[in-house]
């Protein structure tokens, strides 16, 4: 071949070779504009449909914070946020699984829900939850507090399936009204709300002052009650160094110490039988409203409906001041607290619909509008910089809206137990909800039938001490045990 020939030939080699590099380079820089926007348009938006289990105050704000990212984020990138409260957690969690089994009359499976992680881990276990770390920078993942992103892992390292949006934990609440009277003829100290043989002490010194006040023998006034008995055995188990429910590549082991188990058995089946602790409307907190218990555990977004004023079963009422604490501990351990709420799960769609519900989902709990949601529902922020007493104090001091000193007070003991307690909440696992449902029933029921028990005895003459006796034995504990752990097993 002639060099003249040669010539031609690299002359062709290289403008094959632009043409490549341009071809290349425009392909990349569309393939970027896409990568950038995910297939959003704003002039042809994508409709998100979220479903919750907000009510009352949550709901309003919730659905108030949905129309602002609509109004602002939302009509600037091409999205349009659809919110549907579908009543409690549990008629949620119903209608997610009737809608992913595709039953008759089910509806579409919505493109963002609400989830507690043993739901989410069995959708997850399914294919059909989205991993939106793809979505997410290293410094925004930093931003959350590390707890909370962790739970939506699913042992998955650096998956986020279950995106944290508002948090809670548990704390003590106080009818301080009748408090007062109490420790002004008792002596009783608020020392003693910090332990949970401190609030056995109390409880039995409340039932006998109330009891006192009326000729009637054994008719004295429960002083404590708790929601969520499951929280009692899992978070008081770390307390007492045994993790109730171990679990390793979603496989679980349940411990139950018969030492731990008898320590949570004598500090609250023990004093329920007496009388000390109740349950008796649907909530604690109906209990504080009807005077039946002064002080409850509960949720911070629960002290919601934390009554300001007591009716009587005679029609009777009277304003009540409130007072919260932090969470008791077992005398002697190391505080743990629960770490609680459901995140929100994304279903495994295509790459617009999954960051189009990412985008809401960063919004949403960005500081302003998370501690917003926070001081309105009783939730905890869940970015490291929202959590924090600075941020509530601002935000309630700025809120349009009254915020209640007991919402407040809340929201700032929240936040010290997560700043000073071990936050915990269990790995999922396969039949986690109906292992947590038998741990919620299975003293709470056993205690409010010998309960029951002790009362006839009690109408027949005995003594309270006689009529608890034949039933706080090492054998009717026995018995409890080897049942509970019966139910358990057959999971």
């Amino acid at each position: 071949m002639s060099k003249q020939g040669n010539c031609r030939s690299r002359r062709g080699l290289r403008a094959v070779a632009l043409v490549l590099s341009v071809a290349l380079a425009s392909l990349g820089l569309f393939t970027g504009c896409k990568d950038k926007n995910h297939g959003l348009k704003k002039d042809s938006p994508v409709s998100i449909s979220i479903w919750h289990y907000y009510n009352g105050a949550q709901k309003q704000m919730f659905d108030e914070m949905v129309t602002e990212f609509n109004e602002s984020v939302g009509a600037e990138k091409g999205i349009v946020v659809q919110a549907y409260s579908q009543g409690s957690v549990n008629d949620l969690t119903a209608k997610v699984m009737d809608a992913i089994d595709k039953k008759v009359g089910a509806e579409e499976v919505p493109d963002v829900f609400a989830a507690y992680a043993d739901t989410a881990y069995e959708i997850n276990r399914r294919g059909m939850a989205a991993d939106l770390s793809q979505y997410l920078t290293e410094e925004e993942r930093d931003s959350y507090v590390s707890a909370y992103l962790d739970e939506g892992a699913f042992s998955e390292e650096g998956s986020v399936k279950l995106f944290p949006t508002a948090k809670s934990t548990e704390v003590l609440t106080l009818n301080k009204t009748d408090w007062d009277k109490f420790a002004a003829a008792t002596g009783a100290s608020e020392e003693d709300l910090v332990t949970w043989e401190g609030i056995c002490k109390l409880a039995k010194s409340y039932y006998e002052w109330t009891d006192g006040l009326t000729p009637e023998k054994n008719d004295g006034k429960a002083f404590f009650g708790r929601d969520v008995m499951a929280n009692y055995f899992i978070i008081g188990s770390m307390q007492l160094g045994q993790e109730l429910f171990s679990v390793e590549n979603g496989q679980v082991t349940y411990n139950l110490d018969k030492a731990v188990m008898r320590r949570l058995w004598d500090n609250y089946y023990t004093p329920y039988v007496s009388g000390y602790f109740a349950s008796i409307g649907r909530f604690r907190s109906d209990d504080a409203k009807t005077g039946d218990i002064i002080a409850l555990v509960g949720s911070t977004s629960g002290n919601t409906y934390f009554p300001t004023a007591v009716t009587l079963s005679d029609g009777s009422s009277y304003p009540i001041d409130a007072k919260t604490y932090a969470l008791p501990n077992f005398e002697g351990t190391k505080p743990y607290a629960v770490q609680q709420g459901a995140g929100m799960m994304v279903t495994k769609s295509d790459e617009t619909r999954e960051y189009a519900a990412t985008l809401f989902l960063k919004w949403f709990t960005e500081k302003q509008q998370n501690v917003r949601f926070a001081i309105g529902s009783g939730y905890l922020p869940v970015k490291k910089d929202a959590n924090t007493a600075e941020a509530i104090g601002e935000a309630v001091a700025s809120s349009p809206e009254p915020i209640s000193e007991l919402m407040e007070e809340t929201l700032l003991t929240g936040v010290e137990i997560t700043q000073n307690y071990t936050l915990y909440t269990n790995e999922a696992f396969e039949n986690g909800t109906e292992a947590r449902a038998v741990v919620e029933k299975s003293l709470q029921q056993k205690a409010v039938a010998d309960r029951e028990a002790v009362k006839a005895l009690l109408d027949g003459g005995s003594t309270l001490a006689d009529a608890v006796a034949q039933y706080d034995t090492d054998e009717n504990f026995e018995s409890w045990y080897q049942d509970f752990s019966a139910q358990l097993a057959a999971l």
